[in-house]
């Protein structure tokens, strides 16, 4: 009975695909976009789905959106003293508030 469910949670969850798309892809590509749907638990085909709305749709998550700023700003903008946690945090809070505004 639990797999009767599951199957039809499964069917009943899925989303209506309608169109086939054909892509090539060289070796080693095709390599690293397999590596990386394994790490992430989903099928090539969701990542190239999820690959494709990420980048038409400019949709990156606010957390991806952060810690990508949190790693551009690299060192170059660290305090002299690294203990100074509240001058760093300052900084952080005044970069991203400049960023978004």
């Amino acid at each position: 009975m639990a797999s009767r469910f599951a199957y039809a949670c499964y069917y009943m969850c899925m989303p209506i695909l309608e169109r086939r798309v054909q892509i090539l892809f060289d070796p080693e590509e095709y390599e690293l976009l397999q590596s990386y749907a394994q790490r992430e638990g989903q099928s090539v085909g969701a990542v190239v789905r999820e690959s494709v709305r990420t980048t038409l749709t400019g949709t990156v998550s606010v957390r991806q959106s952060a810690l990508n700023r949190l790693l551009a700003r690299g060192d170059a903008s660290a305090p002299e003293t690294v203990g100074d946690w509240e001058a760093v945090k300052d900084s952080f809070e005044r970069d991203t508030l400049q960023a978004i505004s």
